[in-house]
């Protein structure tokens, strides 16, 4: 069969964005891409601020086979009855937003394989009704807070037995984080699957072992993490969406 094709979003054009963070995001979905041609899947980027883009991914026009979302701004506190005020929220981007919650419940209403990075993570508990942390504090390790525009920090995961992400990576994981927002409130359906020593939550995945969404706070698309950490994760994520494909396929030839 053709290679799954594989929606990768992140807001590219989001006006808030200043051009280093743009840039370092541009890498980032690249390295994230690559991963995905490397598992056999084709790699479909799509900028989720791009306005001319609303509806695309939900309806006609795009194929796709499963969905990745990336990493960006802070998603709007509007969104989960947070505090939109609070001084540490930063590069929101609704129409972004917008975009790619919808992709997500899409995506899982049709049963398509949904995999989040950072943002990603924050988008998928958020679209499904949980809410975050609007900001960590500077006491945190999970972001450089003397140069932003810097490396990012590395420390400690432990990953909950028995789940999708434990089978993957093992007990514990060195991940490389960037991040000042977190999951507060964890979605109906969905369960941790991985917390920092601090206690904040590093990974959600479904509770029913039947839909594959699995979603990481860290960046393992960042070239300070390990490699084989990257292909672990979206090689298992590219083939639950090959299966899907397989599965839908004869549907698709009858309406032909």
């Amino acid at each position: 069969m053709t290679a799954p094709r594989i929606a990768i979003t992140w807001p590219g054009s989001a006006p808030a964005y200043a051009e280093w963070f743009r840039a370092e995001l541009d890498g980032l979905t690249r390295s994230a891409a690559a991963a995905v041609e490397r598992a056999g899947g084709t790699a479909v980027v799509l900028d989720a601020a791009d306005p001319r883009l609303a509806g695309a991914l939900l309806g006609e026009g795009i194929e796709w086979d499963g969905l990745l979302v990336m990493g960006g701004g802070d998603v709007d506190p509007v969104l989960y009855d947070g505090d939109p005020a609070h001084p540490a929220v930063s590069d929101v981007d609704p129409t972004a937003d917008a975009f790619e919650a919808s992709a997500v419940v899409r995506a899982l209403d049709t049963g398509r394989p949904v995999l989040g990075i950072c943002r990603g993570l924050q988008i998928i508990n958020v679209a499904l009704g949980g809410s975050l942390h609007e900001d960590l504090g500077s006491e945190t390790r999970h972001r450089n807070h003397g140069d932003p525009a810097g490396p990012m920090v590395l420390h400690e995961v432990a990953l909950e037995p028995g789940t999708r992400l434990a089978g993957l990576l093992g007990e514990t994981a060195s991940v490389v984080s960037g991040h000042h927002q977190a999951a507060r409130r964890v979605a109906p359906g969905l369960r941790v699957s991985a917390t920092a020593p601090d206690g904040v939550i590093e990974a959600l995945e479904a509770v029913d072992p039947d839909v594959w969404l699995l979603a990481v706070q860290w960046h393992p698309e960042d070239p300070q993490s390990e490699p084989s950490q990257l292909d672990a994760i979206v090689g298992a994520f590219v083939a639950a969406c090959r299966d899907w494909a397989v599965v839908q396929a004869p549907a698709q030839e009858g309406a032909r």
